[in-house]
């Protein structure tokens, strides 16, 4: 008797659990006003690519301001009741004299990806991927993440991965890239290693620049800045990308207020879904760029 109560009431709990979700899941809604992030995020400079940790209180992001060590360098900040606190200076090693930029924290929080040129010549064009590890106070030492996604004299940059982190997504300079460009690619993780990385195929690329990607928890969506368009197109967009039957389709150039005739790049979203993030220089900037949020408005 007992085990059929028990059994009655977790099935009760489990659709009433399903129903919940289901209905979230599905619930309409549409992005709400664009906002800055403000001047404890922003500065006179060029501030880009936020990134959080999963509980989405601590923002990490790139800078060319004032009192950096470098040029580009990292910055973090916390949100306390409500409101992000002024961003400070990541401390060495995390950053050097060289550049910093492109952050990108793996969605379990255990990793932050940047690029870097801290071991190479002085131009911000040969960068490489590295790592640093969160041991739960502090990020550890960083290091050359795998020599597989370095590109020697070009750029790799831009990492980002879906939660189950069996996919690695970055932009590098290498070939097919054209000269001073980028493209977008792959690489799976075989159990042991990473596979060759495999220039990403179309829509995806269009055969320009593509940078700075952002795939969402689930792996089903990826987000990009791309200066596809009309020819002689200067500015970058941000444009979404969605995976159906194992193949990236449905391109969608983010337009309403993720669109203008400036720079709209570095796209992010925050862990629990609600905002999105991304970089613009478009009027209203405090400085250089700025980082500005979107955020979801449920229809009733």
């Amino acid at each position: 008797m007992f085990k059929k109560i028990y059994l009655s009431f977790l099935a009760i709990f489990m659709a009433i659990i399903i129903l919940t979700y289901g209905i979230e899941k599905g619930k309409e809604f549409q992005w709400g006003n664009l906002k800055n992030m403000g001047p404890n995020i922003n500065s006179p400079g060029k501030d880009e690519h936020i990134t959080f940790m999963p509980d989405g209180k601590t923002a990490i992001f790139a800078s060319i301001r004032e009192g950096g060590m470098g040029k580009y360098d990292l910055y973090v900040s916390k949100l306390v009741n409500n409101e992000w606190t002024k961003a400070e200076l990541l401390p060495p090693p995390l950053n050097t004299k060289k550049d910093e930029y492109d952050p990108s924290i793996t969605p379990d929080g255990k990793k932050l990806f940047f690029a870097t040129n801290r071991e190479n010549s002085d131009k911000y064009w040969d960068c490489d991927i590295w790592v640093a590890e969160w041991d739960g106070e502090k990020w550890s030492e960083p290091r050359l993440y795998d020599p597989i996604f370095v590109t020697a004299n070009l750029p790799d940059w831009g990492a980002t991965m879906p939660a189950d982190l069996k996919t690695f997504y970055f932009s590098s300079g290498r070939a097919p890239a054209k000269p001073q460009m980028v493209q977008m690619f792959q690489s799976k993780w075989l159990g042991n290693k990473w596979s060759e990385p495999e220039v990403m195929p179309e829509p995806v690329n269009s055969g320009e620049w593509e940078a700075t990607p952002y795939v969402t928890r689930d792996g089903k969506t990826i987000y990009l800045n791309t200066v596809r368009g009309e020819k002689g197109k200067k500015d970058v967009d941000i444009w979404k990308f969605e995976l159906i039957d194992g193949k990236w389709t449905n391109a969608q150039l983010m337009t309403g207020p993720f669109l203008s005739d400036k720079h709209d790049y570095d796209p992010c979203i925050s862990p629990d879904g609600t905002k999105f993030y991304f970089t613009s220089n478009r009027d209203g900037t405090l400085g250089d760029s700025d980082i500005w949020v979107v955020e979801k408005i449920y229809k009733k």
